[in-house]
């Protein structure tokens, strides 16, 4: 197994799944969409490639640390709607 390959695979999937995990509640479908075609184009580069192992590793990493997160950080910081933003100025 590949090392470099499968760090580099882990932390492209890791992206792809934590840009779903923080996305607002009310754009996570069309976040979601978006990483399925980012997600498809990583696997076509793996099958590609022949990583088919460190695809695989590569994937289940990502989503072990990406469930980390969510039960470390994600769960007390979730993320934030755009009606909460304020903007400053001309009042």
């Amino acid at each position: 197994m590949d090392w470099g390959v499968f760090l580099v695979l882990t932390v492209v999937l890791g992206g792809l799944l934590l840009l779903v995990q923080r996305a607002e509640r009310k754009r996570r479908r069309i976040t979601f969409v978006v990483m399925l075609v980012g997600a498809e184009l990583v696997r076509r580069y793996i099958v590609y490639r022949g990583w088919d192992t460190e695809g695989l590793a590569a994937l289940v990493a990502a989503l072990l640390l990406n469930g980390l997160f969510w039960i470390f950080i994600g769960r007390s910081n979730p993320p934030g709607s755009s009606d909460d933003i304020q903007v400053m100025g001309n009042e």
